[in-house]
């Protein structure tokens, strides 16, 4: 199976589960693991209290998180460097914001990021 349908089929099961109404917005947040040969980064979903596009600090309000909270990135989809890594992410995620229930979801709320952990947070999207 290619990432792409993993990380959609991921990314279903997620945000199929219960997501509490105090849930304001979604971060996604990469992050580097120990490099094997062939994984080197992770991204994990989370739902934060609070959302302030000036301030990426909302997204360590976290109140929810999905049973399957991570998936691991194989090389094959990041590369080994973290721009590329973010490139490529970032580019899945706004596939998966263009059309369908997951799109729904995520954009019933105030906002959505992507960053690396301990990094700076884009906001992908907000209202």
């Amino acid at each position: 199976m290619r990432f792409e349908e993993e990380f959609n089929e991921w990314l279903r099961g997620s945000l199929a589960q219960p997501v509490p109404t105090t849930v304001k917005a979604f971060s996604f947040n990469l992050f580097e693991l120990p490099e094997s040969p062939e994984i080197k980064f992770g991204i994990e979903l989370i739902g934060s209290a609070s959302f302030n596009e000036n301030n990426s600090d909302w997204a360590c309000d976290e109140i929810w998180e999905p049973t399957a909270r991570r998936i691991f990135i194989p090389k094959s989809f990041s590369g080994s460097s973290w721009e590329l890594c973010l490139t490529s992410i970032r580019a899945l995620l706004l596939a998966c914001l263009s059309s369908g229930v997951v799109a729904e979801k995520l954009k019933s709320s105030m906002g959505i990021g992507l960053g690396f952990v301990d990094g700076d947070l884009e906001v992908l999207w907000q209202p």
